[in-house]
């Protein structure tokens, strides 16, 4: 007896649905993977970017400490040339 032709469509199609599902698993798990990575290479730079900020804001901090000792030597420097030149 011959194959009914509905039953015939339905295995193929089964069959490519079958194939189809287990690519997009695997296309899935390929994604899933990268972003994984993606996150991972985020996190670090987020902590990096922390680190610097905790350090730009040490140096900045320094800054008036070291524009009143430029300010300082500036004087000095000045009075040596008034005491030499005069």
């Amino acid at each position: 007896m011959a194959e009914d032709p509905v039953r015939g469509v339905l295995k193929e199609m089964r069959a490519e649905a079958s194939a189809f599902r287990e690519e997009t698993r695997s296309n899935f798990g390929t994604v899933f993977h990268r972003l994984s990575v993606f996150e991972a290479h985020m996190a670090d730079v987020r902590h990096r970017l922390a680190s610097l900020e905790t350090h730009m804001a040490a140096l900045l901090a320094t800054m008036p400490a070291v524009s009143a000792r430029i300010d300082k030597l500036e004087a000095r420097l000045a009075a040596v040339e008034a005491r030499l030149g005069g």
